[in-house]
């Protein structure tokens, strides 16, 4: 009886199978209307038609009769970058009709790809003062603040329990994540994204370590005394980091700098909300279920696919818009050296008496 019951179940797999190829191969994402199409994939059309010119070349290939396509690989990693739903939901999606395991091998290689082939092109930090001058425009037109190249924040996002310095990823918060420093302009797009550190990591920590620090640290030294980021206090004030004056007094020039520090700094916390409501993975509602080194390479490739949709002015639907709730505020390390805090003073001075 056993016997007969296992090959029932064996054959009913088979014939699963076999339904769920079928309906694969007859899949076809483009017909669905332009208004589904980026609800469902967060993209349009034309950018997936873009993503895959440039990445198909380079996926895995075979003829084997269940092999997924390119085409349809994408489109898996896609809705799972978009919806954040378990790899099994993904899969039975009617539109994909593949296995969990295939779900998270699209993920992982679609991931890499992006990450490999476009996110130089696509995730850049100014350098040239050509492109400095362009963000710091936008900046003085719109919040009256001068100088600024961007600005930087930290945002978490959850992981499973790593299986090694698993203690170094257990945030204040309480829970298992990376910390992602994000630096943006104030269009929104991404101009530098670092996803190397853990997420018991403070902010100022992973500023200090990062690239673009020694970047903007190599410029100062080599003259260029009017470009910054803005941090908010949890980051040290430096000529290249503007930071919020604490206690300020009421009417004071150093109030009237924080009311436009933090209007011109807001972008960073209305970055981080687009980018984690368009792909919905980085959310936090479903903690990313692989290793730290593989989720680096998701939230970058996200990243990437947050800028080419910022480029093209691509509306996030508002009725996938939700309240985010903001990351614990830093506790305040404020440090300032001497050269930091005469910039900021001759900043203020300057422009805000």
């Amino acid at each position: 009886m056993e016997i007969i019951l296992e090959e029932e179940r064996i054959q009913e797999m088979r014939n699963f199978n076999i339904e769920r190829r079928i309906a694969r191969n007859n899949s076809d994402p483009f017909t669905l209307s332009d208004r589904h199409f980026v609800r469902c994939f967060r993209l349009t059309k034309h950018m997936v038609h873009y993503i895959l010119e440039r990445i198909s070349p380079h996926m895995s290939h075979s003829a084997h009769i269940n092999a997924v396509n390119p085409e349809l690989r994408l489109f898996a990693a896609l809705y799972f970058f978009g919806h954040g739903a378990y790899q099994k939901v993904v899969g039975h999606n009617f539109m994909l009709s593949m296995a969990q395991n295939t779900v998270s091998n699209c993920i992982q290689e679609i991931s890499h790809l992006i990450v490999h082939y476009l996110s130089d092109e696509w995730i850049q930090f100014p350098t040239t003062e050509e492109e400095k001058l362009a963000i710091k425009v936008k900046f003085r037109e719109t919040t009256h603040f001068p100088g600024v190249i961007g600005a930087v924040d930290c945002t978490h996002v959850a992981i499973i329990a790593p299986r090694e310095e698993e203690h170094n990823f257990i945030n204040r918060k309480g829970y298992h994540s990376k910390n992602i420093q994000i630096i943006c302009d104030y269009n929104l797009k991404i101009l530098n994204i670092n996803p190397q550190f853990a997420g018991a990591t403070h902010d100022a920590y992973i500023w200090r370590n990062s690239e673009v620090h020694q970047e903007l640290e190599r410029c100062y030294l080599a003259g260029d005394r009017h470009s910054w980021l803005l941090g908010d206090s949890g980051y040290p004030q430096q000529p290249w980091l503007m930071t919020p004056v604490l206690n300020a007094l009421a009417g004071s020039a150093e109030e009237r700098y924080n009311t436009h520090h933090a209007s011109a700094r807001n972008c960073i916390e209305r970055c981080n909300g687009v980018f984690k409501q368009r792909f919905r993975c980085v959310l936090g509602e479903r903690t990313l279920r692989y290793s730290p080194e593989k989720v680096g390479n998701i939230v970058v490739a996200c990243a990437v696919l947050h800028n080419i949709c910022t480029d093209a002015r691509l509306e996030l639907d508002v009725e996938n818009m939700e309240r985010i709730i903001p990351n614990e505020v830093n506790v305040n390390v404020q440090q300032m050296n001497e050269n930091g805090r005469d910039a900021r003073r001759i900043l203020i001075e300057n422009y805000f008496q």
